[in-house]
């Protein structure tokens, strides 16, 4: 490319993703690449999860009026999340939710930069699949009937 291309052609864009937990901006080589069982298994998750604005009117009902339909759509909320096969790159305040190696973590996220995006950690996709089956259940237990109780009562 000529000076005058180089001064004034097309800058290559630099890639940007989203922390999956709060929407933050990440650029290049930001964030750490978590799988859904890692993530579907942290309590603090859920906790944060059960009242954001989207889920808080479950959790309310589910705590204070004790609503069956509230605790039903609580437990679909946590298999939605579970059957994700996705990587969940997450930012530098999100991972703090997540008792997990940041170090293996972020490994596996320069890896998903640099596949641009194509990367899966190991043990990656639905968490019932990946998870031993108690995990599984004594998990969507907490999410379904004990994540958000703090905030709540």
């Amino acid at each position: 490319m000529s000076f005058i291309g180089k001064l004034f052609g097309k800058k290559e864009k630099t890639p940007v993703s989203q922390c999956k937990i709060c929407k933050t901006l990440l650029e290049y080589n930001e964030g750490y690449a978590l799988t859904t069982s890692e993530v579907v298994s942290s309590k603090e998750y859920w906790d944060h999860k059960m009242v954001e604005p989207e889920t808080l009117g479950y959790t309310t009902a589910h705590f204070k009026q004790k609503d069956a339909n509230a605790t039903k759509m609580r437990g679909i909320i946590f298999e939605k999340t579970a059957e994700k096969d996705q990587t969940w790159l997450v930012c530098d305040t999100c991972i703090k939710q997540f008792e997990v190696d940041t170090n293996e973590a972020k490994k596996h996220a320069l890896q998903w930069w640099e596949s641009k995006g194509n990367y899966n950690p190991p043990k990656s996709g639905d968490a019932k699949a990946v998870l031993e089956k108690d995990t599984y259940e004594e998990i969507k237990e907490y999410a379904t009937m004990l994540a958000g109780a703090n905030k709540i009562r």
